[in-house]
């Protein structure tokens, strides 16, 4: 894995377990919405990482 999808990947997790504590918490909507937010981003990322991955692997089987 590229060094963006690590990332990516480590930051849509981490959104996903701060919405979990902060819904399961009852705490602010903000801090829910930012958990979603950070997992979106991190949702986004790795999808973009591993599609340059793919066109990265196609080029170098030519």
């Amino acid at each position: 894995m590229t060094r963006l999808t690590t990332l990516s990947t480590l930051v849509g997790l981490l959104g996903l377990m701060l919405a979990m504590v902060a819904a399961i918490a009852s705490a602010l909507a903000g801090l829910i919405a930012l958990g979603f937010l950070m997992m979106l981003l991190g949702f986004t990322g790795a999808v973009i990482g591993a599609a340059a991955s793919l066109a990265r692997a196609q080029h170098s089987a030519r």
